[in-house]
Formats: C-alpha cells, sequence, structure tokens
C-alpha cells in the first residue's frame, strides 16, 4: 500500500506547485524557502511541472484501480482525508469566491448578493480571486453555511482557508457514509475515485455538499418530510441537484433521474463549456445503481478522462 501514501502525498506537496503568485500563505523562512522552489517549479518549469502532474494522476489510478482490495476502508478513507486535508485547491480558484462571498457578510455585514469583490479594492484577498467582477451567484442555503468557517477563521486568511477545506471533506466523509449505506459495494468506486478526491478534497468544491444533501434525500425516502427537507437543501446550495425531483417522488425512478442529471451536464457544457467538477452534478448518484450498469461505467470512464482536462493549464497554454 505505499503507493497509496507516496500517490496522496506527492499530489499534498505538488498541489503548492501552483500556489497563486500574488498569495503568500505563510511568512515562515522554512515555508518560504519550499514555496520558492515549489513556485519554480509550477511557473517556470512547466514541462517538468505537467510530467509530473500526469505521474500523479498515473499514481491515482494505480490506487483506484487497487482499492477494491483495501481490507479496512474507512481507515484508508480517513488517511486520504488527513493527507489531502493541507494541499493547496490547486485546479481551481472557486474556493477563494467562497470565502470571500462570506467575508461579505461575516466582515463588512453586507449581502454578497449586492456586492461583489471589486467593491472592496482595499482588500487583499481580492489579489488572488478570479470572477471579482459579478456578486455571489450562489443559493442562500450554501452561504449561510459557509458562513460557520469564515467565523471560525476570525478574518485569518489561511486559517479561513483550511477550514473551508475541513468543510469540504466533512461533506466528502458524510458522502462516503451514504453510500456505503445505500449501495456498499460502491463505497470505493466513490471514496478513490481520483476525480472525486481531487475536486473535493483538494480543491473543495462546493458540489460535494450538494450531493451530500441530495444522497441524504433519498436515503431518507420513507421519512418523507426529511426527504424533501434535505432534497430542497441541496438545490438551496447549488440547483443543479433539482434532476432528482423524480427519484425525491418516488425511488424507483432512480435510474431516470441519473439520466435526466446526465442530460442537464451535457446540455450545460454545450452551452457554458466544461469543467471536470460538473460531473460531480451526477456522479456520487450514479454509484447508487448496480456497478455493472452501463451509467457506473459511462461515468467512472468520463470522470477518469476529465482529470487530463487540467494538462492544458498545468502546461501554461491556458490560464487557469
Amino acid at each position: 500500500q505505499m503507493i497509496f501514501v507516496v500517490s496522496f502525498l506527492l499530489l499534498t506537496v505538488y498541489s503548492f506547485s501552483q500556489v497563486d503568485l500574488n498569495l503568500t500563505l505563510s511568512s515562515n523562512p522554512v515555508y518560504q524557502s519550499f514555496q520558492k522552489q515549489l513556485t519554480y517549479l509550477g511557473y517556470f518549469n512547466r514541462p517538468l511541472s505537467t510530467a509530473i502532474y500526469i505521474f500523479i494522476l498515473l499514481c491515482l489510478f494505480a490506487v483506484y484501480a487497487y482499492s477494491h482490495k483495501f481490507k479496512r476502508i474507512w481507515l484508508a478513507i480517513l488517511a486520504t482525508v488527513i493527507i489531502l486535508l493541507p494541499a493547496y485547491p490547486a485546479f481551481s480558484h472557486d474556493i477563494f469566491n467562497y470565502m470571500f462571498d462570506a467575508r461579505i457578510v461575516t466582515k463588512y455585514g453586507l449581502s454578497p448578493w449586492e456586492y461583489k469583490a471589486l467593491d472592496f479594492p482595499a482588500d487583499t484577498w481580492t489579489r488572488f480571486m478570479r470572477w471579482t467582477h459579478r456578486p455571489s451567484v450562489y443559493p442562500p442555503v450554501w452561504i449561510g453555511i459557509s458562513l460557520l468557517p469564515s467565523l471560525l477563521g476570525l478574518g485569518k486568511f489561511t486559517l479561513t482557508l483550511f477550514l473551508f477545506k475541513l468543510l469540504a471533506a466533512s461533506f466528502y466523509l458524510g458522502c462516503c457514509k451514504l453510500i456505503s449505506k445505500l449501495n456498499h459495494p460502491a463505497l470505493v468506486l466513490f471514496a478513490f475515485n481520483p476525480l472525486v478526491i481531487i475536486e473535493t478534497l483538494v480543491n473543495g468544491h462546493m458540489e460535494i455538499a450538494m450531493a451530500f444533501f441530495g444522497l441524504l434525500a433519498i436515503y431518507l425516502s420513507r421519512r418523507k418530510l426529511l426527504s424533501w427537507l434535505s432534497f430542497f437543501a441541496s438545490i438551496g446550495i447549488k440547483y443543479m441537484t433539482v434532476w432528482l425531483l423524480p427519484v425525491i417522488i418516488n425511488p424507483k425512478y432512480l435510474r431516470q433521474s441519473v439520466w435526466l442529471g446526465i442530460v442537464l451536464v451535457i446540455a450545460w457544457v454545450i452551452y457554458y463549456g466544461f469543467q471536470p467538477w460538473y460531473l460531480l452534478w451526477v456522479l456520487p448518484f450514479v454509484y447508487l445503481l448496480p456497478l455493472n450498469s452501463l451509467e457506473v461505467k459511462l461515468l467512472t470512464l468520463a470522470s477518469i478522462a476529465a482529470l487530463f482536462w487540467n494538462v492544458p493549464f498545468v502546461v501554461g497554454l491556458l490560464p487557469w
């Protein structure tokens, strides 16, 4: 199991090669020396950086292929979380938008739907953000959830970032637990899927929170009120799980709902373009179907292929 530990440690270390040039996570001289070398790798030695990234992906695929042989699955899942929790969100800037939306409430006492990051030019957090020109596009349930790590972060960037990562990790563990109860054989397919690991435990995407409440709604199908409340909470985090409506009405419509979700993702991609984490809108729910089903095979292969989408960005052909 050495490849398991090495792969995730390498991913955590490599993630710091993508730290934004305008961002200083710590002034500690030991860290600064470490960060300087990794910054040089990520920004000024692109061929080697790309080779390392692809090597990491291959290692993750190897771990994924071997994961069904893990004897202590939950121990491996917890180890994965612990190793990747310190990782920098290397392949997406979305988590910084989550942090600043909450900051608008907790620091400035204003509405993130009425104010945008550019309205606070003196705030140093705006230096390394993207999409600073628009107010928040996220629904109120997500904004409400995000206030907790923002408040506990006490206005400290690095602490707040860690707490947002911890929040994503908590929802990841929650999804693992629900999938283990709903379709236990699929647990390893979800938990060690490289796309799930990178987009949730590394990048900290909010989709994992949306998925948690969607899975919870299905799990609570016999308790209709709680099921519907969980369903609306999922939509209130990000609207994309609206396609779960048929299975919430009747659990026998799971396969139909999954295909409705796949169609939604395809339509979104055609209209707005592709991002790897869009697959998280459907992927966790696919693993509630029989493991030999077409949907499981199709989405699993798509999730593996999607990680190569980052290669042009690592190479430097496209900006993050």
